[in-house]
């Protein structure tokens, strides 16, 4: 298995984030984390690449349990997870080159890593991973020269450049327009695809979950409310799944406004 969660919980802050969470990806599997807004699936994303531990439970990624493995062994498992992040972390005067080719940087040296930093030495490989996301001509710009949907896409690029065995996205296309959303996400699970890696992608998009993963997690208020096939994914799940943001939304919608799922769900 590529990742395992048995009953885990999650707190912070004296809050209950995630509760009782139990789920396992086999290799090569992929699968789309829907839900509303505040349910955790940035929480779990962020357990599933080790920034956070779990309070209760175990998580197990790629066969190893990261809190019990030596400095070594863990910067080597986390050179085989790639995360695209909703607001991808990268510097403001980085240049779109070096912060793609960051990406491979955990299977590097440390000598080779401060080197890789100065000049990166695979200029042609990054221009080919930035192709692919419609950026090859902001290869030597500065990164807080993009707009937010160049940044996404430059961190998407990061993650296809380092090629990890376990990918893992936190609403990659929230900044990109319809048709390079649809790219995009097609683009990622056609990579993990080629590459037999597993893939865990949060999404706001039902249509997208839909029409691009085999397997639907839905996540409500912390806990897992259903973990199905697509083809067992029907209206009336999506609607209790989205029930609070529904009310939430309705509260603040004129009496005579037509009932329906929150913005950015569709179904």
């Amino acid at each position: 298995m590529s990742l395992t969660f048995e009953r885990v919980g999650l707190r912070l802050g004296g809050s209950t984030i995630l509760d009782d969470v139990s789920l396992a990806l086999g290799d090569g599997e992929q699968a789309a984390l829907i839900g509303p807004s505040g349910a955790g699936k940035s929480s779990l994303l962020l357990l599933a690449n080790t920034v956070y531990r779990p309070s209760q439970g175990t998580v197990s990624i790629l066969g190893q349990n990261p809190w019990r493995c030596a400095p070594h062994q863990l910067q080597s498992l986390q050179a085989d997870i790639g995360t695209v992040y909703q607001a991808p972390p990268l510097p403001a005067r980085q240049r779109v080159v070096n912060a793609v080719a960051a990406g491979r940087l955990g299977r590097q040296g440390t000598l080779a890593s401060l080197l890789a930093l100065l000049r990166p030495r695979d200029a042609a490989g990054v221009t080919q991973v930035l192709q692919r996301v419609d950026l090859a001509d902001k290869l030597w710009a500065r990164c807080d020269q993009l707009s937010g949907g160049q940044r996404q896409r430059v961190g998407i690029a990061r993650v296809l450049y380092q090629a990890p065995r376990l990918m893992l996205a936190d609403e990659p296309v929230s900044a990109l327009d319809p048709r390079l959303a649809e790219e995009t996400v097609k683009r990622l699970t056609d990579d993990a695809r080629a590459r037999g890696a597993t893939l865990l992608m949060s999404l706001h998009s039902v249509d997208l979950a839909l029409a691009h993963f085999p397997r639907i997690i839905g996540l409500q208020a912390g806990r897992i409310l259903f973990d199905l096939p697509r083809a067992e994914v029907h209206d009336g799940l999506i609607q209790a799944l989205y029930a609070g943001e529904r009310l939430a939304e309705d509260d603040i919608l004129p009496a005579d406004a037509e009932p329906g799922f929150p913005r950015g769900v569709r179904c």
